[in-house]
């Protein structure tokens, strides 16, 4: 192929190959046919002219689409075709109206013994250089070297393309060292088939270059990065192995070997080429599903993105669908809980957990360990809730949802609450709203009729019940009081008075042997109404949701703060952006 660059504007532009050209009927359907399909037409191989070299060789166009690039720099250009002793040309110009995108008029038709085509045009604009024409050209077509390319008279050779290409030499077992070019052509073509691993032996291409490695694909030739990139393999040690016809080699030993390692460290390179592309690709697919991969533990969610990752690499030619199946049916998997789950865990341990674990075992049934662990994880939850809502900016509408939190939290004030037993109890609950001062009304009295509900504090009574010598209940043993007070507040004396109103009227109605104890809950307390006060069997304490919370973490042995400290640290960076991201925001550009 020869092009004639021009240096200027209004100078000529040509591209001249000396291929089979086209008669007039052929030049005259494929022109006009915007839709032309090549391979329908003229098959997928390269129709080489009488009195040439012939070989099997793909052709690098499919629809033509090409044809009309000259457009890009003119209104109109020249064709001229030769074959079967016939010479042609026309003028190819744009359409006058909208019904004609273009016009095509044979204007000469005349006897050659020449063949070949060559298009032209008076360049109106040419904006990239000479130089940058030869590298985009010459790297774009570098895998054969039988396709001989001219820029301006001049032969583009391979140490032309140094500068474009990383040298590798890889060694083969056996057989030394092979070069290896990698050619980044920057701006991807429109299809692969001129990119992939291409093996030359004395400056000859064998076969076409491909992405198939030995056993699988090395890379999907749909992406862009396959379109980009093309690998030259100097092989001219295995020149005895070449195919009589060029197609390949034959199959032995020293072959299947330099195969097997040049394609494996092709593999290895395009991972490293591609980390960016999976990672994108990775966070768009972890972005999708982030509200369910958000629900699970920790552990799960890291391996989720791990399994997304490793899928990439080992099936570099999985679909953007297939690839979210599988994701999706691992996410499912890691929520059910089921025995694959177990299995995966099970081997993803160290040493050292498998003693230890054998060890839980050998003094637990896995019942007892697993009801200890489920109630550990209740209490971890409910800590989570409680920290999530105690907060300065409490508003008042949501006072009535901590008392429910309270009534499953009571273990937080002191082991003497550890009991089941303590239920929220309505009659009791009456007996303090009656006994508020000046006949105050509940906010809410229906929709938490178990508590006591107002603008800037909530109340819950709590009791279990008591049993005489025959074991049947005879009244309360325990009654817990706790006042909440809105975001913000301060408990003074006067707060820590109110609820000893609460407990004088409830020890009217029950036994004096009833342990009562009221703790008034705030965000701060007044230093003077810290110590708690003592009336009989009755006590009245006063703490702040901070003192309250650190109870909690310290009744169950801080783990919390433990297991956030160790799922920070192995949290995967990729779905940690996504999961503390605004959705869309990763994909958002200005």
């Amino acid at each position: 192929m020869k092009l004639t660059w021009p240096a200027r504007p209004d100078s000529e532009l040509s591209i001249e190959d000396n291929g089979t050209g086209m008669t007039r009927t052929e030049f005259e359907r494929r022109w006009t046919t915007l839709n032309y399909n090549r391979l329908h037409e003229q098959g997928e191989n390269v129709e080489f002219p009488p009195a040439t070299q012939r070989r099997k060789r793909t052709a690098f166009g499919r629809n033509g689409i090409g044809r009309h690039a000259m457009f890009c720099f003119a209104r109109e250009y020249q064709v001229e075709t030769k074959k079967d002793g016939h010479q042609i040309r026309a003028r190819v110009s744009r359409g006058a109206s909208s019904t004609s995108p273009f016009t095509v008029l044979v204007t000469d038709d005349k006897p050659t013994t020449s063949h070949g085509t060559r298009i032209w045009c008076q360049a109106q604009s040419a904006r990239m250089s000479e130089e940058d024409v030869r590298n985009m050209i010459g790297s774009r077509f570098v895998a054969d070297p039988d396709f001989k390319i001219q820029v301006n008279g001049r032969e583009v050779q391979l140490e032309d393309l140094d500068h474009l290409c990383t040298k590798f030499k890889v060694p083969v077992e056996g057989m030394g060292e092979f070069l290896l070019r990698r050619y980044d052509c920057e701006h991807t073509g429109r299809t692969s088939k001129q990119n992939g691993v291409a093996w030359w032996v004395n400056k000859r291409l064998v076969g076409e270059p491909s992405w198939e490695g030995v056993t699988e694909s090395l890379i999907d030739a749909r992406t862009a990065t396959a379109k980009r990139y093309t690998y030259v393999v100097e092989a001219d040690i295995l020149a005895p192995q070449v195919k009589p016809d060029w197609t390949g080699f034959h199959t032995n030993p020293s072959v299947n070997q330099a195969r097997r390692d040049i394609y494996n460290f092709v593999f290895n390179d395009l991972r490293l080429l591609t980390k960016d592309y999976r990672r994108e690709r990775k966070k768009a697919l972890l972005e999708q599903n982030r509200d369910a991969i958000a629900k699970l533990p920790v552990v799960s969610q890291d391996q989720i993105a791990a399994f997304t990752e490793e899928l990439q690499l080992q099936c570099p030619t999985i679909s953007d669908k297939e690839l979210m199946n599988a994701v999706l049916l691992f996410a499912n998997m890691e929520k059910a809980r089921t025995g694959y789950s177990l299995l995966e865990k099970m081997a993803g341990l160290a040493p050292a957990d498998i003693d230890g674990l054998e060890s839980i075992l050998a003094e637990w049934t896995v019942s007892d360990a697993r009801k200890v662990l489920s109630e550990l994880r209740y209490r971890l939850e409910l800590i989570k809730q409680l920290e999530t809502m105690l907060g300065e900016d409490r508003r008042a509408d949501e006072l009535h949802e901590l008392q429910p939190l309270f009534e499953r939290g009571l273990w937080i004030f002191g082991p003497e609450f550890e009991s089941l037993e303590f239920m929220s109890n309505r009659r009791l609950a009456t007996i303090v709203r009656e006994c508020l001062p000046g006949g105050e009304t509940p906010t809410t009295p229906d929709k938490r009729p178990d508590f006591v509900v107002f603008p800037e504090r909530s109340i819950g009574v709590y009791a279990r019940d008591g049993h005489d010598s025959r074991h049947e209940v005879s009244g309360f043993s325990h009654i817990v009081i706790v006042e909440l007070k809105r975001g913000g507040s301060t408990i003074s004396y006067a707060e820590k008075d109110q609820a000893t109103h609460y407990v004088r009227q409830l020890r009217r109605s029950v036994s004096k042997d009833t342990r009562i104890e009221a703790y008034v809950l705030g965000s701060h307390v007044d230093p003077a109404a810290q110590d708690e006060t003592n009336e009989g069997n009755s006590r009245i304490i006063a703490r702040s949701f901070g003192v309250v919370l650190q109870a909690a973490h310290a009744r169950t042995f801080r783990l919390l703060r433990k297991l956030e400290g160790a799922g920070a640290g192995v949290r995967d960076p990729d779905l940690k952006e996504v999961l503390t991201s605004t959705p869309g925001d990763l994909f958002c550009q200005d």
